[in-house]
């Protein structure tokens, strides 16, 4: 099955997203996710074609949780700062 090498648009709206693209025997992933004001924050990762897909889905997996993590910490500095005020 190859569906995991295949284009894919990210969905739009929503807090968290994703798109894949290929091109010349890789594969890139970009993870998108928007803080309290709205703004994308964007983490990519590229692979092989002949990688495995148990590899990619821990590799991706990993990168959610870091992008996740990232926001939360922006959004958790303004929300600091806005009961400081």
């Amino acid at each position: 099955m190859t569906r995991h090498l295949l284009d894919r648009r990210p969905s739009r709206g929503g807090v968290s997203s994703w798109g894949r693209s290929s091109a010349d025997g890789a594969v890139l992933y970009r993870l998108f996710r928007r803080d309290h004001t709205r703004r994308v924050h964007m983490q990519t990762l590229g692979f092989a074609a002949g990688t495995p897909r148990p590899a990619i889905a821990a590799a991706l997996r990993a990168a959610r949780h870091q992008l996740r993590d990232r926001v939360d910490e922006i959004d958790l500095a303004a929300l600091y700062a806005q009961e400081a005020a």
